[in-house]
């Protein structure tokens, strides 16, 4: 009974020996390491904004320059690329939707009342690179590329809109009312820069600014009171944007 009793007695002490040992010998748990945010990836997004430029006929010398303005929104896809210096190479394409626009009227401007007309920018997009440094989770970039747009112009002439002593349609207030338009698809560049933030590891938000000029672009606006040389108009389109967006990253 006694060998029973230590035989037992050696098994315990021997089993809470073993049980120190394994408390003293087990491993720490590993730090955890940070990981920093990689920028590398494609992503898809929305954007809205807000423009404003000028639109001129620089065929016709008594020709005033407009002032436009509108707001759009639309939709933008690129892919980015993070080097190990942090610097981030990308590509992207948008196009918006909305109106960059001016109505004017020869009353208001006390110039060849009463003619009347439309200069505007309606859907655009860009084809662009994009130059940044990532600060981890912050973007800053450059930007520039191609710009393309769909412009249309108005003219016309009515007696009617204002008094006979201001006068008619050109021509000795003698000339015809008339209205025509026509549209045309203009090719340009563009520059500009902005902040993108990432939100969480797949949403991003962003701000940037972009100046798109599209050149001068002929267009035909017929008048039936003008000489012929001018209806073939030269319109100069500048435009300048200010807008938001947001992205989803893969």
């Amino acid at each position: 009974m006694k060998k029973i009793v230590a035989l037992l007695a050696m098994t315990v002490l021997s089993g809470q020996a073993f049980a120190a040992d394994a408390i003293v010998s087990a491993p720490e748990p590993a730090p955890v390491e940070y990981s920093a945010f990689s920028w590398t990836g494609g992503y898809i997004g929305a954007h809205a904004g807000y423009g404003w430029g000028r639109s001129q006929d620089v065929n016709n010398p008594q020709a005033s320059e407009q002032k436009t303005k509108g707001g759009f929104g639309g939709l933008q896809a690129g892919y980015n690329w993070q080097f190990d210096n942090n610097i981030v190479l990308g590509a992207e394409a948008d196009v918006s939707f909305g109106s960059v626009k001016k109505n004017w009227y020869g009353r208001d401007e006390n110039q060849h009342s009463p003619y009347y007309g439309t200069d505007k920018l309606s859907t655009n997009g860009t084809v662009r690179a994009r130059l940044g440094y990532a600060a981890d989770r912050f973007l800053p970039f450059v930007t520039g590329g191609i710009a393309w747009g769909h412009t249309k112009y108005n003219l016309g002439c009515d007696s009617t809109l204002v008094s006979v002593t201001v006068g008619k349609c050109w021509r000795g207030n003698s000339g015809q009312a008339f209205d025509t338009n026509n549209s045309k698809t203009v090719v340009g560049w563009t520059v500009g820069a902005g902040l993108e933030y990432a939100v969480t590891d797949n949403w991003t938000v962003k701000g940037e600014y972009l100046y798109k000029d599209f050149g001068k672009n002929r267009v035909h606006l017929f008048d039936p009171n003008a000489a012929a040389n001018i209806n073939d108009r030269n319109f100069k389109t500048k435009v300048s944007e200010v807008r938001i967006g947001v992205n989803y990253k893969f």
